[in-house]
């Protein structure tokens, strides 16, 4: 059976009691957080294997992360210790409506101090998928970290899947996040994307900026547009839409990785590899649609991997 492996930040959510801003918060409940991590569990949940690469602090939040991720049933083998550094810490207000203020502690994170040594026992094989985003590629030699499992994952077969999930508090600026998203977009076959992030990195409207992406090694398109749905796009030239769901949203956290894991279960479950993932037998739209009933399902509940669901919840909940 093929593998999901996700790359990243591995951080606890402290994410607050009632609706307001940071400054007006007096309560937090603290969840594990971080969207590679979160897209491992849904997919999980959804009946595939699932491992986690990254690092931790040696300390009682990285402890509870590694319990966490490990209860979901994801393989936390390559989940190391730091001494040196800090377990990655988020805080985050709610307003009406779900929408959410961030705040990060960690400028000294572990997971951006991990290395290629640290996974240099990570197996790949035809049919596995190795997926990362952005926030973990700030320092140098987690940059190479994720370019040696790249270029070992595309030698053995695997997808190569990318969520910019663009966080411009996290960078000195605008530019070098763009540029290292602009780098790590050429290595992938699939990548997800909010069209607001699109027109950013292309400083194209998103319908515009479409026609500029199929290029790399680029085979399938996803983007977002939050309780407006989604699209796929095909590097055949199809396009599918799906127009999202209705639900009571009272947290919009996780929606994006509840998709992205939803995308990639079916792409395990179909048993794609990059020369496959373009075909004329696959259900796109089928499979585009379950993934917005993923990301609608999580924003009902609180927290990203506490308000997830399995096939049977989401089919049954989300109509």
């Amino acid at each position: 059976m093929s593998k999901l492996f996700s790359i990243g930040e591995l951080l606890i959510d402290f994410q607050s009691v009632g609706t307001g801003g940071l400054k007006e918060t007096k309560q937090f409940i603290k969840n594990a957080g971080g969207a590679p991590a979160n897209v491992c569990v849904q997919a999980v949940k959804l009946g595939q294997k699932a491992v986690y690469l990254t690092k931790v602090g040696n300390d009682g939040f990285g402890d509870f992360l590694i319990e966490t991720l490990k209860n979901e049933g994801v393989d936390v083998t390559f989940i190391s210790k730091s001494d040196k550094y800090d377990t990655s810490l988020a805080f985050v207000s709610f307003k009406d409506g779900g929408e959410r203020e961030f705040s990060f502690y960690r400028k000294a994170a572990a997971d951006l101090h991990f290395t290629e040594e640290d996974f240099k026992d990570v197996e790949f094989t035809a049919g596995d998928i190795l997926e990362f985003g952005s926030v973990a590629l700030k320092t140098e030699q987690a940059k190479a970290a994720h370019k040696a499992l790249i270029e070992r994952a595309e030698k053995s077969g695997a997808v190569i899947c990318f969520d910019p999930n663009l966080r411009f508090n996290l960078w000195e600026s605008k530019t070098e996040l763009k540029a290292v998203v602009n780098e790590f977009s050429a290595y992938a076959d699939v990548i997800k994307v909010g069209c607001d992030e699109l027109e950013f990195l292309t400083d194209l409207p998103a319908e515009d900026a479409v026609k500029t992406c199929f290029k790399g090694n680029l085979k399938m398109l996803l983007v977002t547009d939050g309780g407006k749905g989604a699209k796929l796009y095909l590097a055949d030239g199809r396009k599918f839409i799906c127009n999202g769901y209705k639900v009571k949203t009272v947290d919009t956290t996780g929606a994006g990785d509840s998709f992205f894991g939803g995308i990639i279960a079916q792409i395990m479950q179909e048993k794609l590899v990059p020369a496959t993932l373009v075909n004329g037998t696959t259900d796109y739209k089928k499979i585009l649609d379950f993934a917005c009933k993923c990301g609608a399902y999580t924003t009902a509940g609180y927290g990203a991997i506490p308000a997830m669901g399995n096939k049977d919840n989401i089919d049954k909940a989300v109509k």
